[in-house]
C-alpha cells in the first residue's frame, strides 16, 4: 500500500486510559463513585485474604462494587513474590484468583505484583495460572504500550500524572498512545503518601482533566489486552489494497485520514 494504515482503539479513538489499583481498600467506595461520576474505568486488584478485614472491602459487595471495572489478582495475603518458594507463588496467586472468580462470578486473568517485585520464575508461571498480565510499579513517563505484558510498566503514579496528562491529550502522535496510571486508593485520604496534597480533590480534578476527551477511550487493563492482540491478527494485503478481521470484535483502523471500523470476519478494500 502506498501509506500504512494506523492502528485505533475502539470507537476510533487514538488515545486510551486506564487506572489500575491495588489492595482493595475500603478506599475503593469512594474512587470507584469518583470513576462513575467521570466515566473513567480500572482494574482493581485485590487481595483476597485481606477482604472483610478492618479498612477492607466486604468479599460480599465486591461484585456490585467493581461492576464495569476489572477485578484482578494482587496475590491473597501480599507477600513478596521473589522471596516465596515456588509453591506458595503458586497458592498466592491461584487461590487469589480462584477466591476473585468466586466472589465476581468471572474470570480474573490480571495480576498486579506486591511490591512490584517480580522475577523470571514469577513471569514464567503466570500462563499457566491463566494469568495474561503481570503489572510492575516502574513507572516510563511514556505513553508507549508495553512490548511484554507480564512485566507491563507505568505511565506514572497518580501523584505524577496532572503534568503527564496534560502532555498526553496535548500529544498529537498518529500512534496509538497509552497513559496508564497506577496508585492505592487509602493514599488519597493521606495514608502512606509522600504527599498528602495528592488527595480527594487532586483526584476529582485529574478525573475531570481526562474525561469525555473526544480522543480518548476507557478501558480496563483486561479489555485492552484483548483488543490489542485482536489488533494486532489484522491481516493486510497491500497488493489487494484489502485487509481482513480474523477476531469476533470490531476493530478500528486509521487510513488516508479516516477512521474506518472492520467488522468481526470482514474483508475491507482500502480505496484511495
Amino acid at each position: 500500500m502506498a501509506s500504512e494504515p494506523h492502528y485505533r482503539f475502539p470507537d476510533g479513538k487514538r488515545k486510551a486510559l486506564v487506572m489500575s489499583y491495588d489492595d482493595g481498600s475500603e478506599h475503593d467506595r469512594r474512587l470507584i463513585e469518583l470513576f462513575n461520576r467521570y466515566g473513567i474505568r480500572a482494574s482493581f486488584h485485590l487481595n483476597s485474604g485481606k477482604l472483610g478485614q478492618p479498612h477492607y472491602i466486604r468479599p460480599e459487595e465486591v461484585r456490585h462494587l467493581y461492576q464495569n471495572h476489572e477485578v484482578s489478582c494482587h496475590t491473597v495475603n501480599h507477600p513478596d513474590l521473589v522471596q516465596l518458594p515456588e509453591a506458595a507463588i503458586r497458592r498466592e496467586i491461584l487461590d487469589d484468583k480462584l477466591r476473585l472468580e468466586e466472589l465476581t462470578g468471572a474470570p480474573v486473568r490480571g495480576l498486579s505484583y506486591p511490591f512490584g517485585t517480580h522475577d523470571a520464575r514469577i513471569t514464567a508461571l503466570l500462563p499457566e495460572l491463566g494469568i495474561d498480565y503481570g503489572r510492575t510499579v516502574v513507572a516510563t513517563n511514556t505513553f508507549t504500550i508495553p512490548g511484554n505484558f507480564l512485566t507491563w510498566e507505568t505511565t506514572c503514579h497518580h501523584s505524577l500524572a496532572m503534568e503527564l496528562g496534560t502532555q498526553f491529550l496535548e500529544s498529537d502522535s498518529p500512534a496509538l498512545q497509552l497513559m496508564y496510571i497506577w496508585g492505592h486508593s487509602y493514599e488519597l485520604e493521606g495514608f502512606m503518601t509522600g504527599d498528602p496534597s495528592k488527595n480527594w480533590q487532586y483526584m476529582e480534578a485529574l478525573c475531570r482533566l481526562l474525561h469525555a476527551h473526544e480522543a480518548l477511550c476507557y478501558i480496563t487493563t483486561i479489555d485492552l489486552i484483548d483488543y490489542l492482540n485482536a489488533l494486532r491478527k489484522l491481516e493486510f494485503l497491500p497488493a489487494e489494497r484489502t485487509v481482513s478481521n480474523g477476531s469476533d470484535r470490531i476493530l478500528w483502523i486509521s487510513w488516508r485520514n479516516t477512521t474506518r471500523a472492520i467488522g468481526p470476519g470482514e474483508r475491507r478494500y482500502l480505496h484511495d
